[in-house]
């Protein structure tokens, strides 16, 4: 019977990794849609929010028979739950990443995005999901906690790009019409940060039943 719950939670591993990696393909194609004037790729976005959430439908699906048929305790259980709850901030992460794609053609400066560090914070962001799903993955808490204190990383670079599109706007930049849609993207961003962020902390919840990691992050370290 463990054998059997062994290898159905080993589908939910890669099913998990799975879902991770199209919400990685969703922030490569708006990363290079940002970077230059070539759009051609923001189409596939869509297609790839809607991907993430039949995975989603995939995941809640296989969660629900590894709690209603192997009525699993302890560790196993927190990583079943845990895992429901990601696959919401994944499927918001793709979510946001589709309202970015609808964005980006209005804008008319190619350059802009990367002048204000948007680029920077597609890539912090990424970084945080794959190392995020790769904690769940391997039961690695410290690489959850780096995940954690890396939305500092995303905040941080969203007050810049903040204050970059302020001073545009205050000191009647030429592309100060671009504010609107670049600030709109900013903050979608910095969701993304939130959600995966979020990630790592379900990924902490599984492994220590007690909740300490809150207040006491090298606990479970």
């Amino acid at each position: 019977m463990r054998t059997r719950f062994d290898a159905e939670l080993e589908s939910l591993y890669v099913d998990m990794i799975k879902m991770g990696a199209l919400s990685e393909d969703a922030l490569s194609k708006l990363a290079a849609a940002l970077g230059s004037d070539d759009r051609s790729m923001l189409g596939a976005v869509a297609e790839v929010s809607r991907q993430i959430d039949e995975k989603e439908r995939e995941i809640e699906a296989l969660c629900l028979r590894l709690l209603l048929r192997r009525q699993p305790v302890a560790r196993d259980l927190r990583t079943i739950s845990s895992a429901m709850k990601m696959v919401g901030d994944i499927e918001r992460i793709g979510d946001n990443a589709a309202d970015i794609a609808e964005i980006i053609p209005f804008l008319s400066v190619s350059e802009l995005p990367k002048a204000i560090g948007l680029d920077s914070m597609i890539v912090s962001v990424t970084g945080m999901v794959t190392d995020a799903i790769d904690a769940f993955v391997h039961y690695d808490a410290a690489k959850a906690n780096a995940v954690v204190g890396s939305d500092d990383i995303v905040d941080n670079a969203f007050d810049r790009a903040k204050s970059a599109i302020t001073d545009m706007i205050r000191n009647g930049d030429k592309n100060a019409a671009e504010a609107p849609d670049l600030l709109m993207i900013a903050k979608y961003l910095e969701r993304m940060g939130d959600h995966a962020a979020s990630l790592a902390r379900w990924v902490l919840t599984a492994l220590d039943a007690t909740g300490d990691w809150i207040n006491n992050p090298a606990k479970v370290e």
